[in-house]
C-alpha cells in the first residue's frame, strides 16, 4: 500500500523495487517491515522473547529481524572470503623461484665436470635464501587454509528460513521475497569463491612442498660436494706443468645453460638482498653529511686548519671518500658473502681508493698505484677464468711469481711515502706468501688451489690498503669534529694527540675482523670458522644453576668496555679540551657529566640485557652487593652518590677556582666518583666527590673570576710622613690603575698597615679581573711601583 499510494504506475513501473541493486532492495524491505512490526505490535499484547537456534539465523525472530541478521552475517563471511589472504604475490614468485632451483640443480650439476667452490658456496646460499622464503610461504598457506576453514564451517552453520511475513500488502511481501532469494543467490557465489580459494591454496600448498623438497635435495647435494672441497682442492687434478701430459689438457667450454643458469644465480642474490646496498647508502649519507656539516661550520678557514695532524684524505664535498667508507664497512653488512658480493666490492672499493689517492697522493705514487691497480685487475682476470691449457698455467705462474716483487715495491716505495698504518705490513706479507704457495700448487696440478690462494692474496691487500684508508677517514673525520667544536665555541686549539692514539687502536681492531672475514671468504673458510665461532658463542653452559652462552659474557664485557670508553671520550666531540677553560667549558661541564652518567647507566643495563641471566639471579647479586657496601664499599658507594649529587647541585663548574679540605685548584673535570683539579704549580688533585660535597668548598670564581690581592709594602728609613707618603700613595695608585688586568671601576685601597720606629708599613688592596692572573699581577705591579719609587727618590724597606 505504502508503494502503490505514494507512487503512480509508471514511475512503479521505471522505479519499482524489482530494478533496485540488492542493498537498496534489502534496506527497503528492512524499513519497511520494521514500520508495519511497529504498528502491529502495537495493536498485538505483548509475547515474551524465545531463546534463538544458533545454527539457524532468525529462529524466533520476525521477518525484518532475520533478514537483517543473515544480511549481516553473510555480509561479513563474504568479506572474509574476498579479503582474508591474496594468493597472487606467492602465486607469481613461485615460478620464477622454481625457474632459479632448475638453474641451481643445473650448476650444481655441472660441477661434476670442473669443481668451482665458489660457485657452489654461492649455490648454498641461495638454496638457505630459498628455503627461509618457502618456510614463510608453507606457514602463510597452512595459516590462510585454516581460516577459509573456519569460513567455510560458518557459511554451512548458516540457515536461512523462509520469509514469515504480517505484511497485508503485496509489494512489501514481493519486496521481503526478492530480498530473501538475493540473500540466497549472495550465499551461493560466496560458497563458490570460497571453493575456488581453497582450491588454489590447496594448489599452492602442492606446489611450494614440490619445491621445498626440492630444496632439500639440492642442500644435501652442496653440502656433499663442500665436505669434499678439501680432497678436490688438494688432490692432483691436472698433470705435472712440466710433462709433456700438461700440454694436452683441453677443458670443455662452459656450456651457454650452466652460464645462463650462474647469470640467474647472481641475479637473484642480489634482487633478494637489496637492502644491503640501502644500508650501505645510509652509511655513506651518514657519513658525507657529517664531513660536510663540520666543515661548514670552519668556513672561515676551510681547510688551512692549524691541525694536529694535516687532513690528507677528506675534503669539503668527500664523494671518493664516501665510497671508501661504503664499500669498505660493507662485508660487515653480510655475515656469510657471495663470492661475486666480494668481488664487486673490491671493485667499487679499487675505483674509489684511485679517486681518493689521485687528490691525496703525490703524482709518482699515484702512478705506481695506477700499476698496481692493473697488475690486480689481471692477476683476478686470470683467476676467475675456467681454462687449465698449458698457456692459462704458465700466464697464471708468471703472475704468481711477479706478485712478490710487486709486494715488496709497495712497502719499500708506496706505502712509506704514502704512511699507511703499520698493519698493512703483514697483510703485504701474507700477500707475497701466498702467491709463492699458488705458484708452487700449480707446478703441481692443483690449479683450484692455486686460484683459490691467488684470488685470496689479491683480495686481502686490496682490502687492507682500503681498510687503512677507511682507518684515516674516520680519524680525520673524528679530528675535524673536534676542531669544529673548538671553532663554534671560540675556544683556544687542543692537542689532538691525547685520543688520537687510543682511537686509532680501537679502530685498527674493528678493521682487523673485519678483513679476517673477507680473506677467510676468499680462502672458502668463512663458513667452516662462522659456524665454529657460532657454535662456540652460542653453545649452552652451566655453571651451578645458572646457564649461560660465552657470547652472552662476551657481549656483556663488550657494551661495558664501550659505554666506558665512550663516556671517556664524549666531552671532545663538543670542544672539551683538558687545558685551560673558558666561559662555554663551564657551562659544558655539568651536562656533560649529566650525559657521561647518562652513557654508563644506559651500558650497564644493556650489558646486562645481553648477558641474558634472568632477573632472580641478577637481584642475588644486587643483594650480595649490598652486603658489600654494608661491610666495605662505603666509601666508593658514597663517592658514586656524590657525584650524582653534585651534577644536578652544581656547587662549582668546570674551570671554576677552588679549595677543598686545604687543597686549592682549578677544577678540570668532574667525574662520576672523583673529580680533578689542576693547583697553581701545574700538579693534578684527584679529589673525592664525597670529600667535595661533605667538607667546605671555596669557590672564588662561582659567579666571577675577580678576586682581591694585597701586598704588603715597607717604606725605607728616613721617609717623610707627610710628603713622601703621599707621593708613594699616588704613584701606586697610578701602577695599579695602568695594569690591563686591575678592575678600574673599584680604585685601590692604600693603609697604613704598621708604624716601627721610622719604619712605615703600607698595606695595598686591589682587585685582579681575573683569578688566574692573580701572581702575574702582582709581579708587575710590584715591578712598576719599584720603577716608580726610584724616579721620585723613594726607596724600600727590606
Amino acid at each position: 500500500m505504502f508503494f502503490s499510494e505514494y507512487f503512480p504506475a509508471a514511475c512503479r513501473a521505471r522505479l519499482g523495487p524489482a530494478t533496485w541493486p540488492l542493498r537498496w532492495r534489502v534496506s527497503f524491505g528492512l524499513v519497511l517491515v520494521s514500520l508495519l512490526s511497529v504498528a502491529d505490535g502495537a495493536a498485538q499484547p505483548h509475547r515474551p522473547a524465545q531463546p534463538a537456534d544458533s545454527t539457524k539465523v532468525g529462529v524466533g525472530l520476525d521477518s525484518s529481524e532475520r533478514l537483517e541478521s543473515a544480511y549481516l552475517t553473510l555480509d561479513a563471511l563474504t568479506s572474509q572470503t574476498y579479503n582474508l589472504f591474496d594468493t597472487k604475490p606467492i602465486a607469481t614468485e613461485l615460478p620464477e623461484l622454481a625457474e632459479n632451483l632448475h638453474a641451481i640443480r643445473h650448476s650444481v650439476a655441472e660441477t661434476g665436470r670442473v669443481f668451482d667452490v665458489k660457485q657452489v658456496q654461492m649455490c648454498q646460499l641461495m638454496l638457505d635464501n630459498i628455503q627461509e622464503q618457502l618456510t614463510a610461504w608453507r606457514a602463510e598457506l597452512s595459516l590462510a587454509r585454516q581460516q577459509y576453514s573456519a569460513v567455510q564451517s560458518r557459511l554451512k552453520a548458516l540457515t536461512l528460513l523462509p520469509v514469515l511475513s504480517t505484511a497485508t500488502d503485496s509489494s512489501a511481501a514481493q519486496t521481503l521475497a526478492e530480498a530473501d532469494a538475493a540473500l540466497s543467490d549472495k550465499k551461493q557465489r560466496t560458497t563458490r569463491v570460497l571453493a575456488q580459494r581453497l582450491q588454489a591454496v590447496a594448489r599452492l600448498q602442492s606446489q611450494v612442498s614440490t619445491s621445498y623438497i626440492q630444496t632439500l635435495e639440492l642442500q644435501d647435494q652442496v653440502s656433499g660436494q663442500l665436505r669434499g672441497f678439501g680432497r678436490r682442492t688438494f688432490a692432483g687434478q691436472y698433470p705435472y706443468l712440466w710433462t709433456r701430459a700438461a700440454r694436452e689438457v683441453v677443458v670443455p667450454p662452459v656450456s651457454p645453460h650452466l652460464r645462463e643458469a650462474r647469470q640467474r644465480i647472481i641475479a637473484f642474490y642480489f634482487g633478494t638482498n637489496w637492502d644491503n646496498w640501502v644500508y650501505m647508502a645510509l652509511m655513506g649519507l651518514v657519513f658525507f653529511g657529517w664531513v660536510t656539516y663540520n666543515y661548514r661550520r670552519v668556513p672561515a678557514q676551510g681547510e688551512h686548519l692549524a691541525l694536529a695532524q694535516p687532513l690528507r684524505y677528506l675534503r669539503p664535498w668527500p664523494l671518493a671518500a664516501t665510497g671508501v667508507v661504503m664499500f669498505s664497512l660493507a662485508p660487515a653488512l653480510e655475515l656469510r658473502p657471495p663470492p661475486v658480493y666480494l668481488d664487486v666490492l673490491q671493485g667499487l672499493l679499487l675505483l674509489t681508493l684511485t679517486g681518493v689517492f689521485w687528490r691525496s697522493w703525490p703524482r709518482s705514487s699515484f702512478w705506481s698505484w695506477l700499476a698496481l691497480v692493473g697488475f690486480f685487475a689481471v692477476l683476478a682476470v686470470s683467476n676467475a677464468g675456467d681454462g687449465a691449457s698449458l698457456g692459462t698455467r704458465g700466464g697464471l705462474l708468471l703472475l704468481n711469481g711477479l706478485a712478490p716483487f710487486m709486494g715488496i715495491y709497495f712497502l719499500l716505495r708506496i706505502r712509506r711515502r704514502v704512511q699507511l698504518p703499520h698493519f698493512v705490513v703483514p697483510i703485504t706479507f701474507f700477500f707475497i706468501g701466498l702467491n709463492v704457495v699458488a705458484g708452487g700448487a700449480n707446478i703441481l696440478g692443483r690449479l683450484s688451489l692455486a686460484k683459490l690462494l691467488s684470488t685470496a692474496a689479491i683480495f686481502g691487500l686490496t682490502q687492507g690498503i682500503g681498510l687503512a684508508v677507511l682507518i684515516q677517514l674516520l680519524t680525520e673525520a673524528f679530528h675535524l669534529q673536534m676542531l669544529a667544536s673548538r671553532s663554534v665555541a671560540n675556544g683556544p686549539g687542543f692537542d689532538y694527540d691525547k685520543i688520537g692514539a687510543s682511537l686509532m687502536r680501537l679502530l685498527s681492531v674493528v678493521v682487523g675482523g673485519m678483513w679476517l672475514l673477507v680473506f677467510t671468504a676468499n680462502l672458502a673458510l668463512q663458513g667452516v670458522l662462522y659456524k665454529a665461532i657460532s657454535n662456540l658463542l652460542t653453545a649452552p653452559r652451566v655453571l651451578g644453576s645458572t646457564q649461560f652462552t660465552l657470547g652472552n659474557v662476551a657481549l656483556f664485557f663488550f657494551i661495558l668496555y664501550v659505554s666506558a670508553r665512550l663516556q671517556q671520550y664524549i666531552g671532545y666531540f663538543f670542544g672539551e679540551i683538558g687545558e685551560e677553560a673558558d666561559t662555554n667549558a663551564r657551562h659544558r661541564g655539568s651536562w656533560l657529566v649529566a650525559l657521561r652518567l647518562f652513557l654508563v647507566l644506559v651500558g650497564v643495563g644493556l650489558a646486562v640485557t645481553a648477558s641474558g641471566l634472568p632477573l632472580s639471579k641478577i637481584a642475588i647479586v644486587f643483594g650480595a652487593l649490598s652486603v658489600g657496601i654494608g661491610l666495605g664499599l662505603q666509601s666508593i658507594v658514597n663517592n658514586l652518590v656524590s657525584g650524582i649529587i653534585l651534577i644536578f647541585e652544581r656547587p662549582f663548574h668546570v674551570g671554576d677556582f677552588i679549595e677543598v679540605a686545604g687543597k686549592s685548584g682549578r677544577v678540570q673535570d668532574i667525574g662520576i666518583r672523583s673529580s680533578k683539579l689542576t693547583s697553581p704549580t701545574g700538579s693534578e688533585i684527584i679529589v673525592p666527590n664525597g670529600d667535595l660535597l661533605s667538607s667546605h668548598v671555596i669557590n672564588w670564581t662561582r659567579t666571577n673570576d675577580h678576586i682581591r690581592v694585597d701586598l704588603v709594602l715597607k717604606l725605607a728609613p728616613g721617609t717623610d710622613l707627610e710628603t713622601d707618603l703621599q707621593t708613594a700613595r699616588e704613584q701606586i695608585q697610578e701602577e695599579i690603575k695602568s695594569s690591563p688586568y686591575t678592575m678600574p671601576n673599584l680604585p685601590p685601597e692604600i693603609l697604613l698597615n704598621d708604624i716601627n720606629g721610622k719604619d712605615y708599613e703600607l698595606k695595598v688592596l686591589f682587585w685582579v679581573m681575573n683569578i688566574r692572573q692573580e701572581q702575574l699581577t702582582k709581579s708587575e705591579i710590584l715591578a712598576g711601583i719599584y720603577r716608580r719609587f726610584m724616579a721620585h727618590g723613594l726607596q724600600l724597606s727590606s
